[in-house]
């Protein structure tokens, strides 16, 4: 008789390789793929563009105000991606690349420093790629990072994974070589993004709590803590001399609980695909992680929404692909196991390595998974600035008076990621009354009040609801700027009666003198 060939073992240094080189290689690709279609930066980033030229124009010392909107705005923003985008100017690369680019290039790093914090707080290196996995193939999780923002978004999320990595060791293992490498990281953290800086510390504070246990351990974490503070001083110290701690109080204005539990509760169910095989892992593993009593991560993943409501998703992000990695290869099997034993058999010995089905299964979720970040990376695309709003811009800078004041009125509810809204300042080099960015830093209290009022302002359909919120938010304006596609129909009827003066119009934007 001839002798069966029997299945070849796969080593679980093998199937970690593979699933960690699919989530490296493809999720490089498809953050990638934006960048290469837009040749603009994605949504927002008209702000920074500004910021960067401010330091160059300063000589690339701080400047007291950033000139972004003409509102003396406080250049207290964390100025690390700002220093970093003026420099690569100076390389003859263009503002809009930068914008393009960096956010780019660093959302895909964010690839191999998921899986280093993943095996350090899983404890299990394939577990560990497969939440890489998760991680790299989920759309809803990178957007935000690839938009023309993401050059201090992007930045700060590599550095707040990097000051994790070296916090969690320096908590478990006390060495004077992971304390320097978290300084070094938390530092980099406060310097290039204000919500990242407050995850990172909210984030060392609750492992802290799980992981120390030794006296040793509490000196450096209070190193770690301390030193941050100090090598971060010279920039935070300038801003409070500069303007005292206000804009710093301002720009960290929460929402509230009702919200935050809202928020929860609709991330949790969130289908981020068609098929939402991510999130029915991600409830399997939510079940697990509670069975297993890992409660540093719960607390990790959940305490953000009661804490700062606007952040919060941005930890869940990270959590979500751990869940689906733990309901994937723990629930799932044992799940199966049951159906055919009638007992519950919860086996830690990575049996699933070699069951072949469950591979295979696998492998096509996460090529579906790639389909869909494909088709997201064109979707991605809706959100650019339009053409037509540039031209119009480019119009209004030539053929207005420097000192005019714009209501720009596009009929998108969300001011604060309304493209145009963002951009308008940096190639109009006009006013505009109705944007939001830079405000969160002065307004305080008001910023949200502000934000509701410009929202329902953009959803105004007659001169009247103009006029009344115009007054209401207490804003002067010399033209106002109509999308005719996005606004109400019959508004632009309604200001022409009113007396408005169509000055300029290339059949999507029209620009009316007052």
């Amino acid at each position: 008789m001839k002798n069966q060939l029997k299945p070849r073992q796969v080593g679980e240094a093998e199937w970690t390789g593979t699933i960690l080189g699919v989530a490296i290689l493809f999720g490089t690709f498809v953050r990638l793929l934006p960048a290469f279609l837009s040749g603009f930066p994605i949504n927002d980033g008209g702000m920074f563009s500004v910021m960067m030229r401010d330091l160059r124009v300063n000589g690339f010392a701080l400047s007291t105000y950033t000139t972004y909107n003409f509102l003396n705005i406080p250049y207290a923003y964390p100025p690390l991606g700002f220093y970093l985008g003026a420099f690569l100017e100076l390389t003859g690369i263009s503002v809009t690349q930068i914008l393009t680019w960096l956010p780019a290039v660093f959302t895909a790093l964010t690839i191999p420093l998921f899986y280093l914090l993943a095996k350090q707080l899983m404890g299990d290196r394939p577990r560990a790629a497969l939440a890489t996995a998760f991680f790299a193939f989920a759309p809803g999780n990178y957007v935000w990072l690839l938009m023309g923002g993401g050059l201090t978004r992007a930045l700060g999320t590599l550095f707040f994974l990097s000051a994790l990595i070296f916090a969690t060791r320096t908590f478990q293992n006390p060495s004077w070589k992971m304390t320097s490498l978290a300084v070094i990281a938390c530092s980099l953290v406060v310097l290039s993004h204000p919500q990242m800086a407050f995850l990172t510390a909210l984030s060392c504070v609750i492992f802290g709590a799980f992981l120390i246990r030794s006296r040793t351990a509490i000196f450096h974490a209070l190193v770690i803590g301390v030193g941050a503070l100090l090598l971060t001083s010279p920039w935070w110290g300038a801003v409070i001399l500069r303007h005292g701690v206000e804009p710093f109080l301002s720009a960290g204005q929460s929402g509230n609980l009702s919200m935050s539990l809202a928020a929860l509760w609709e991330n949790l169910i969130s289908l981020q695909t068609i098929i939402p095989f991510a999130t029915f892992f991600r409830w399997l593993g939510l079940g697990w992680v509670i069975y297993k009593r890992r409660f540093d991560l719960l607390i990790w993943g959940f305490l953000p929404y009661f804490v700062d409501q606007r952040s919060a998703s941005i930890i869940t992000s990270f959590l979500y692909p751990m869940l689906a990695a733990y309901g994937f290869l723990d629930v799932l099997p044992a799940f199966i196991d049951f159906l055919r034993t009638r007992k519950w058999d919860f086996d830690n010995s990575n049996k699933f390595l070699n069951r072949q089905a469950l591979s295979m299964s696998l492998l096509g979720i996460l090529f579906y998974l790639v389909i869909e970040c494909f088709v997201h990376a064109y979707v991605i695309l809706d959100v650019m600035l339009p053409s037509a709003s540039q031209q119009a811009m480019f119009w209004i800078r030539d053929n207005t008076p420097a000192e005019s004041s714009f209501l720009i009125l596009t009929g998108r509810a969300d001011v604060m990621t309304d493209a145009v809204q963002e951009w308008f300042p940096v190639f109009a080099e006009r006013h505009s009354a109705t944007t939001l960015q830079g405000l969160e830093w002065t307004l305080g209290d008001d910023f949200y009040r502000r934000w509701d009022e410009l929202s329902a302002l953009q959803m105004c359909d007659d001169t009247a609801c103009v006029r009344d919120m115009t007054s209401q938010i207490g804003v002067e304006y010399d033209y106002a700027i109509l999308d005719l596609h996005q606004s109400a129909p019959q508004l632009f009827d309604s200001l022409i009666e009113e007396g408005y003066v169509q000055v300029y119009s290339n059949g999507e934007y029209v620009v009316l003198k007052k």
